[in-house]
């Protein structure tokens, strides 16, 4: 009994000793999924530079940029181009909505091509400012010849100008870059009202080799006036240019956002430099969308989208050749440099000129160019200037190259004047822009600006006053204008500076 008892338990204790755990198991780590995304679409951002097409071919350049983007012209964008270019490859002046994206994998030689969407703006490069033109002066301006009218709109005033009146008017926001037909109305102090229809269209002034993409009207108590139209550039893109830094660990990085939309991206860290080059586009004053295409001489496509929040851009993860690389740890972030906290610095657009004193008084033949002019004045308002004889001299009041035509007509009386034109100089002849009564000769250029056109400085019974212009044309009437210290203001250039001209020329050719 008691053998087999032990006979029983040896068995149970063997199988005690032998039951160890098997191992556990090896588990084999998933490996992240990957995520695949396009690239970011930003639709009507906005670009200005020189455009030509010749041979099937579209070629872009942005104002101050090297860079040559392709182009896929369109047919409504060859049908403008054929209207205003003389000949093939012509280069004209663009303004337009658009995207620069990636190019295809099957375009390896090119990194990035542009797509046009819309032009707002074309002229021959001869007969613009082409990329010295002040864009950011306006929301949006108009005008028309026949007959004469100019509208200005700019911080929630719209100014419209006649040759009876000059009047300012109260807007609210609008969209002035809309793609459907816009209707703004308004009343002024006086009880006025106001109505300016802007529809996208094709108006050309083919005489002067232009395309505006908008139609204008405007309804007022002065009459129907019909013309043309462009929006002015949005303050959203100037928020974004400027200088970043990011430091995280041993990794310094400067990003630099330029105007012309080229962007450097410079990472430090303790093994080297690494400098990446592309574009950076927007349409938003919360995104923006940073493509880089070269690393060196390497062609890539990686893609940043930022989130701005007062001075300072961040994300979280990169789009390498569409697949999506999460930045691990903290978000990758960027504060702007050179800038006070919290403040954001807009560049206000202005002609930096120097002067030297002078004398201009008129000539003693007359200027056939400027006789047409004043001619056509009166022609397109339906006046007879019957013996009406003019005097005129000739300077740049808004440094673009060309001089305006400063004419006095033979209206005059020893207390009050004479009667002021002011012919702004263009490729071929002159427009008109302002006409100011009572002016006592001479005319001083002031050292002031506004909106690129220099001020200028007229002698009343009180002393002297300033004359600005408004983004339409100097004041008609001179009655009201504060009086100001000459010595403060005078570049001592004098226009008629001998006073009141003595010899006269018959307006009628």
């Amino acid at each position: 009994m008691r053998l087999s008892s032990l006979l029983l338990t040896a068995p149970l204790f063997l199988i005690a000793c032998s039951s160890t755990p098997p191992p556990a198991p090896v588990v084999e780590e998933k490996p992240a999924p990957v995520i695949k995304r396009d690239f970011a679409k930003i639709l009507e951002g906005n670009f200005r530079g020189q455009f030509s097409f010749g041979d099937g071919k579209g070629y872009f350049k942005a104002c101050d940029a090297n860079k040559e983007f392709s182009v896929n012209a369109n047919f409504a964008l060859r049908n403008i181009y054929e209207q205003i270019a003389s000949s093939p490859y012509t280069p004209v002046y663009i303004e337009f909505a658009g995207e620069i994206t990636f190019s295809k994998d099957s375009e390896k030689e090119i990194d990035s091509v542009m797509r046009i969407d819309r032009v707002h703006h074309m002229a021959l490069a001869k007969a613009s400012l082409q990329c010295a033109k002040p864009i950011d002066t306006f929301l949006f301006k108009a005008n028309g010849d026949d007959p004469y009218w100019r509208i200005n709109i700019d911080k929630e005033q719209l100014f419209f100008s006649t040759k009876a009146s000059n009047q300012a008017y109260e807007v609210k926001d609008s969209n002035f870059r809309t793609t459907q037909i816009n209707h703004v109305f308004t009343t002024n102090k006086k009880g006025q009202k106001l109505k300016l229809t802007i529809q996208p269209g094709h108006c050309y002034d083919l005489k002067n080799k232009e395309y505006w993409g908008y139609t204008t009207a405007v309804s007022s108590v002065w009459g129907e006036f019909s013309g043309c139209g462009e929006p002015g550039w949005p303050i959203v893109d100037q928020v974004f240019t400027g200088y970043y830094l990011s430091k995280s660990n041993n990794t310094t990085t400067n990003l630099t956002l330029n105007a012309n939309y080229t962007v450097e991206y410079k990472e430090k860290t303790l093994d080297g430099e690494i400098l990446k080059t592309g574009f950076w586009k927007t349409n938003s004053p919360n995104r923006a969308v940073v493509m880089l295409t070269k690393e060196g001489e390497k062609n890539i496509r990686q893609e940043l989208v930022f989130h701005r929040e007062g001075l300072a851009l961040s994300t979280t993860e990169i789009n390498d050749a569409n697949i999506i690389k999460p930045i691990l740890g903290e978000p990758l972030s960027f504060n702007k440099m050179n800038a006070k906290e919290g403040v954001e610095t807009i560049k206000v657009n202005r002609i930096n000129r120097e002067f030297i004193a002078e004398d201009i008084n008129p000539a003693s033949e007359v200027d056939i160019e400027i006789q047409k002019a004043v001619n056509d004045y009166f022609k397109i308002h339906r006046t007879d200037p019957k013996d009406t004889k003019f005097s005129a001299v000739k300077y740049d009041l808004n440094g673009d190259g060309r001089d305006e035509a400063i004419v006095l007509l033979d209206w005059c009386s020893e207390a009050n004047g004479c009667e002021m034109l002011i012919f702004e100089g263009r490729k071929q002849g002159y427009r008109f822009s302002s006409r100011i009564s009572r002016i006592h000769a001479p005319v001083i250029v002031s050292k002031t600006q506004h909106y690129l056109w220099q001020s200028l400085l007229i002698e009343k019974q009180a002393g002297w006053s300033v004359l600005k212009f408004d983004g339409l044309s100097y004041p008609i009437h001179t009655r009201d204008l504060n009086v100001i210290n000459k010595d403060d203001y005078s570049t001592g250039i004098s226009l008629f500076s001998n006073g009141k001209p003595t010899q006269w020329f018959p307006i009628k050719m």
